[in-house]
């Protein structure tokens, strides 16, 4: 399939409204940042949202046809599983649902501009049913979320923002109220859809009252920093300084007899500090943060600059066992060993070579058969290392917690 394209997110855009509405100075962080590289999370995401564009737009495709096929995005060549396929498909039910419940206009993908707000705002709906034929009615959007962190629909700033960009500056549509549904299969402790109203009225006021002074503030050139929640995929996390200030607070201070900031004894810390620091150093935002501090320095390596110290280096190991042709496995083994061989489907070489050992075969002797009919992919994966050959940086100095 060709490499799916999809238009440049604006750096106050609806999806990253949650970070910068409660974050402003991280807009400034992202406007240095320059060319960012697609996470194989982002490029799932955008597979599954492009199989979800597709059935929608033509009634004769479903996400079944999708099965097996590779789809391209920017730089990633992602896999269509029968996990995401179950997962476009409560999405693209859902939508065409509610077209027969409700009839209208449905727009797919449909772009919109938000400068009428405040300049810079811009993007596009995943879906949304327009009422036609009444002097007033209710537009309906839908978002289609391939994560497994739960998302809500209630009070949304992404949606509200979706639901502004459908509705436009004058309501040419003579719509009365907007209702937003959440579409999240892959979510934690949550049900698949998630649905809201709000009357134009409110969506309006909260337009001119809460969005666009949180869009001025990021204009500010000392547009502070806030962590929170919102830091979860901030790609500028490395170089927040709020995030720094909060790491290098729990340091002891370098000194011109010491310059390097460590990490004090265990042994010397009162029951309020232990309490801190293991609350720190074991929370989700110290992890997202030392996450995102490793993959700055991984995109920065690969973008040819020089770190002290660090080098890339390629590993390449091997995938787990599959079949190279099921068809020979079940020449193989199917006389012999009939329904045996398989779960619901074919079983996969370590579960074959399990069963073959129950059923009396020796351990070597159904490995070699196995192994006859199978193949390893290799993996290839860059990491950071020192120039010394080792994972630690001859730069960076730290005390022993231990005494």
């Amino acid at each position: 399939m060709p490499e799916i394209e999809r238009e440049s997110h604006s750096f106050l855009g609806a999806s990253s409204s949650h970070r910068w509405m409660h974050c402003p100075g991280s807009v400034r962080l992202y406007e240095q940042l320059g060319e960012r590289h697609e996470s194989e999370y982002a490029a799932t995401g955008t597979a599954a949202h492009s199989i979800c564009e597709a059935c929608l737009l033509d009634p004769k495709k479903e996400p079944e046809m999708f099965l097996g096929s590779i789809l391209d995005t920017k730089e990633f060549h992602i896999p269509v599983t029968e996990q995401m396929v179950e997962a476009t498909r409560v999405y693209v039910d859902f939508v065409r649902e509610q077209y027969a419940l409700f009839g209208g206009k449905l727009m797919v993908e449909q772009s919109f501009d938000l400068s009428w707000v405040h300049g810079g705002m811009y993007g596009r709906n995943d879906a949304c049913i327009y009422p036609v034929g009444k002097l007033a009615g209710t537009l309906r959007i839908y978002d289609y979320k391939n994560g497994r962190k739960q998302v809500d629909a209630a009070n949304n700033p992404q949606l509200l923002y979706y639901a502004l960009g459908a509705l436009g500056k004058d309501n040419p549509w003579f719509v009365e109220q907007v209702e937003m549904s959440i579409i999240q299969p892959n979510g934690i402790g949550k049900k698949a859809i998630d649905t809201w109203s709000i009357s134009v009225d409110e969506l309006y006021h909260w337009a001119e009252n809460v969005l666009k002074p949180a869009a001025l503030a990021t204009e500010a050139p000392d547009a502070p920093c806030f962590t929170g929640d919102w830091c979860t995929f901030c790609e500028a996390s490395a170089y927040c300084p709020a995030k720094r200030d909060a790491a290098l607070n729990l340091l002891k201070p370098a000194t011109p007899s010491h310059p390097v900031a460590t990490l004090p004894s265990i042994a010397t810390l009162t029951p309020q500090e232990i309490g801190l620091y293991s609350a720190f150093f074991t929370s989700e935002e110290f992890s997202a943060w030392v996450k995102a501090l490793a993959a700055e320095e991984l995109a920065c390596l690969a973008r040819g600059v020089v770190i002290p110290g660090r080098r890339l280096v390629e590993k390449t190991t091997l995938s787990n066992r599959k079949w190279c042709d099921e068809a020979s496995v079940i020449r193989e083994f199917g006389d012999e060993f009939g329904e045996e061989i398989y779960n619901s489907k074919l079983k996969s070489p370590a579960q074959l070579t399990a069963t073959l050992t129950k059923l009396g075969v020796s351990k070597a002797e159904a490995k070699e058969r196995v192994d006859a009919l199978t193949v390893r992919d290799e993996i290839k994966s860059t990491s950071v290392i020192s120039d010394n050959g080792t994972d630690e940086c001859p730069f960076v100095e730290t005390t022993k917690l231990f005494d």
